[in-house]
């Protein structure tokens, strides 16, 4: 049995309780702190709670009193990340600096390979996602946000998409996005890394330019 879980079944990555003072809110962002340094330096399979709370300083007591177990505090982690990638995808697509979509397509990969290269523990993080059957529908979730909201632009006829089902379309090139992170996720070579992402980038223009209209800027 994994150490790591207090429970022989996780039912909930949620927090346990809402901090409502600042000494609280102030104990968290320690632990969500510690947490992160011990992603950036530590095999994952090794940190617990306890990890945590020592690196942190704190008492273990005071994890357990927001958190159920280790994987509620990297969902906190995950979410946060995921959330600054879904606005800065939301920005490109809105700036009108972009002529075409394949302009667009082309900045939104470099969002991702950006956050690949520069945040160390964004690829431990996303490698618990994938690996992990508590968290892997936190990653499913943050699939469907995403293609919700290209569906709800191609629903509206921008980035001059016609013949598909927006929603299946965007539920693939999401898929097909995401599919970078996969295969990078674990320990692998940079020049491999950087294969694999321009074949990423490659093979979802290539699915786009079946739905997307090249004479488009909106």
């Amino acid at each position: 049995m994994d150490s790591r879980v207090p429970q022989a079944t996780i039912t909930t990555l949620e927090r346990r309780t809402a901090p409502m003072q600042q000494r609280a809110r102030d104990r968290i962002d320690l632990v969500l702190a510690a947490a992160e340094r011990l992603l950036a330096t530590t095999a994952v399979d090794t940190i617990t709670t306890s990890a945590i709370a020592a690196e942190a300083d704190v008492p273990v007591s005071s994890i357990y009193r927001y958190f159920p177990n280790v994987f509620a505090i990297y969902k906190d982690l995950f979410e946060v990340r995921v959330a600054q990638i879904h606005g800065r995808i939301a920005e490109i697509l809105e700036d009108a600096q972009y002529k075409t979509w394949r302009e667009r397509h082309l900045a939104v990969m470099l969002v991702l390979r950006g956050t690949l290269s520069e945040d160390p523990i964004y690829r431990p993080l996303f490698h618990l996602m994938l690996t992990t059957r508590e968290l892997r529908i936190v990653k499913d979730q943050a699939n469907a946000q995403i293609a919700a909201y290209l569906a709800a632009r191609w629903e509206q006829g921008l980035d001059g998409f016609r013949g598909g089902v927006p929603l299946a379309v965007a539920r693939m090139a999401t898929e097909i996005f995401t599919s970078f992170e996969t295969l990078t996720s674990g320990e692998i070579q940079p020049e491999l890394t950087e294969q694999l992402f321009v074949e990423a980038t490659v093979a979802l223009e290539r699915y786009l330019s079946f739905y997307l209209a090249d004479d488009t800027a909106a």
